[in-house]
């Protein structure tokens, strides 16, 4: 019952203060972060987070994803295509690098260098897509690469996950990981044409015609495929947003009924991403606990951050060296910076692995926590200018 307490407490501070702050210039997705900060262990430990808060994150992020499919526009062109890859090429390699090179130079260990390193890789595609959502930037040509890249970034991100916690073990690189996760997500996107003639059967041969009905069937899918993509690339979030682009070109029969109901379900399934999306967000916030940290290395702690928190936000800048236009560069490297939860899911395998002690979690986490509040103001600022 607790529970059930503290997420209607949840559901009504983001709402009533993330529309206020939103008219003073703060990101709603800020101001969502900041309240799981307050409530959870690193303020007022009001709130611990469980699996019941886990699970409404996980839901959260995944109707994020999957309205990211409905969106963009993988058919866009090849030379849009292809500045997604080298944006997320660019964007995980160079902060990796960069970032392994200078902890092997300030004398970390072998893996507490390639933990610190790898967390820099991926990028938060939740809270980059929710910033360009909330500025009506989502249809731009620059978010359509940004998408892409952060898809294939999350890949990187994952694959360089297995093979440094797999090199932590056994001091070998199993490059049959790489290609195996590489291999499988491939098969997720191959499988598009059969999604959609499932789809388009469940919803078009059934007895009773109901938005809901439509509804049920498109998050059961998001919810299953999900879950076979999580089983098979570690990464839930793929499956969301194949299932979100398979919808993109579905082709109902063209009665104006059938038309409508489909339109009604995307539309309640809204209302219930509006629900859950804050959950996400918060949920970062709540995962933010320092109270454990030492302060008796606390020059040290602070020399690293601004160290590496300036190799996070320029080796991700650097991404959109191949982009068109100064303001579209700076849009496309602003997006890929924020880690989010990536870079909490590296800081605790590193932790409970015994890799990295507390000063060391602690640097992952700030940086985690700092990169995601870089994006939502950097792109509020130079929004008007993307073209």
């Amino acid at each position: 019952m607790l529970s059930i307490l503290f997420i209607s407490l949840i559901l009504l501070l983001t709402q009533i203060f993330g529309k206020w702050l939103k008219n003073f210039g703060i990101p709603e997705l800020i101001t969502f972060v900041a309240i799981g900060i307050l409530l959870g262990p690193c303020i007022f430990n009001l709130i611990v987070p469980n699996e019941v808060f886990y699970v409404f994150a996980e839901i959260g992020i995944l109707f994020l994803l999957y309205e990211s499919g409905l969106e963009i526009n993988l058919k866009a062109g090849f030379k849009t295509n292809l500045k997604g890859v080298f944006v997320a090429i660019i964007g995980s390699f160079v902060p990796f690098f960069i970032a392994l090179t200078i902890a092997k130079l300030l004398d970390y260990n072998q893996n507490e260098s390639f933990f610190i390193a790898g967390s820099l890789v991926a990028t938060s595609i939740g809270v980059t897509l929710k910033t360009f959502m909330d500025l009506k930037k989502q249809n731009t040509t620059v978010a359509n690469i940004v998408l892409i890249a952060a898809v294939i970034d999350d890949i990187i991100g994952i694959i360089m996950l297995l093979l440094v916690s797999n090199f932590a073990q056994t001091k070998t690189i199993n490059l049959e990981i790489a290609f195996s996760i590489i291999l499988y997500a491939t098969i997720l996107f191959l499988m598009v044409p059969f999604i959609k003639i499932i789809l388009q059967n469940a919803i078009n041969f059934s007895f009773d015609k109901n938005a809901n009905y439509v509804s049920s069937i498109i998050f059961f899918a998001i919810i299953a495929y999900s879950f076979v993509s999580y089983k098979l690339v570690h990464l839930n979030i793929l499956g969301a947003f194949i299932i979100g682009y398979s919808l993109q070109t579905l082709n109902l029969s063209k009665t104006i009924k059938l038309d409508n109901l489909f339109k009604k379900a995307k539309s309640q399934l809204k209302t219930l991403q509006n629900f859950f999306e804050p959950f996400f967000f918060v949920y970062i916030g709540l995962s933010f606990n320092l109270s454990q940290l030492s302060f008796s290395t606390f020059n040290r702690l602070i020399t690293d951050l601004l160290i590496f928190l300036t190799i996070a936000i320029l080796g991700k800048m650097a991404s959109g060296f191949f982009i068109n236009g100064f303001y579209n560069k700076l849009a496309v490297g602003f997006s890929m910076i924020p880690r989010a939860e990536v870079g909490l899911i590296f800081a605790t395998i590193g932790k409970t692995s015994g890799i990295l002690n507390d000063e060391l979690y602690a640097l992952i986490v700030l940086i985690s926590l700092l990169t995601t509040l870089v994006t939502p103001f950097a792109l509020q600022l130079i929004s008007p200018k993307i073209s």
